[in-house]
């Protein structure tokens, strides 16, 4: 049987892309969305005494996934090996359902905001619920295979770049320092997992981390597990950023402002 369910309301945020998101909202505390629930069907009456609880469910689609789904799929921590897709949160799933537990800000009306989240802007939600630490918590649960966890590495900007990530977000690119954290702290130099790119510097010898057409330059220390985070770089050629030359994702005139801010 098919059971048609309606979206009660649409989330807001800043990440447009699934890179944008760790896949779980405990590893992004900064991460502030809203709920903006549906005109004309009393939810702002459904939602008035979420009031009070720190956290809620949040039942959504993975609207990016629908048809994608795969028995056996690749986590982006813990393992390099496949694990059968309902052992993992994976959004490649039979229905692409999913799961996460938000922080709760605020009930304004029809809006609700939350935080600690790894939704996309746009993402159908379909139901709340609130969580309670008395039926939804158990520590002592095993883990099965995520029990294989390695050690994460620190991350750590320096000035420079957390500069540098602090102008992007105020010039439409939000999400990259999230973005580094999530990608640098577990397995940093696995290609598999990061899209890595020679650094031209270092003739090779070190890579840099890829975020759409910025670059991320970083040093590992895998003695101490630790990444430092040195500077943003942008991904475009010199050639690249002419006035004639094409702009296929219209972000030129951001690099051509952030280099004659930064560029060396």
């Amino acid at each position: 049987m098919d059971y048609p369910m309606t979206p009660i309301g649409i989330f807001h945020c800043d990440a447009q892309y699934p890179y944008d998101v760790p896949r779980q909202g405990t590893l992004a505390e900064g991460n502030v969305g809203e709920i903006e629930l549906a005109e004309g069907r009393g939810f702002e009456d459904a939602a008035a005494d979420l009031v009070g609880f720190s956290r809620i469910w949040l039942v959504f689609v993975f609207d990016r996934n629908i048809g994608t789904w795969h028995p056996k799929v690749q986590p982006p921590r813990h393992t390099d090996r496949k694990i059968g897709v309902f052992a993992t949160r994976s959004p490649y799933r039979p229905n692409p359902l999913g799961l996460t537990c938000a922080e709760l800000l605020a009930v304004e009306g029809r809006r609700i905001r939350v935080k600690a989240h790894d939704l996309l802007d746009g993402t159908p939600i379909l139901d709340i619920k609130p969580y309670l630490p008395y039926a939804d918590a158990f520590p002592a649960a095993q883990t099965g295979w995520a029990a294989e966890d390695e050690e994460l590495y620190s991350v750590e900007f320096s000035d420079r770049a957390r500069a540098q990530c602090d102008w992007l977000a105020a010039h439409g690119v939000p999400c990259l320092e999230q973005f580094v954290r999530t990608r640098l702290e577990c397995a940093p130099l696995n290609a598999k997992r990061n899209r890595l790119v020679p650094d031209p510097q270092q003739r090779g010898e070190a890579p840099m981390l890829a975020y759409r057409t910025w670059r991320v330059r970083f040093h590992c220390d895998s003695v101490t597990r630790a990444i430092h985070v040195l500077e943003i770089l942008s991904g475009y050629r010199s050639e690249d950023l002419l006035p004639d030359a094409p702009d296929p994702y219209s972000d030129k005139a951001v690099h051509r402002e952030f280099n004659a801010i930064w560029a060396k």
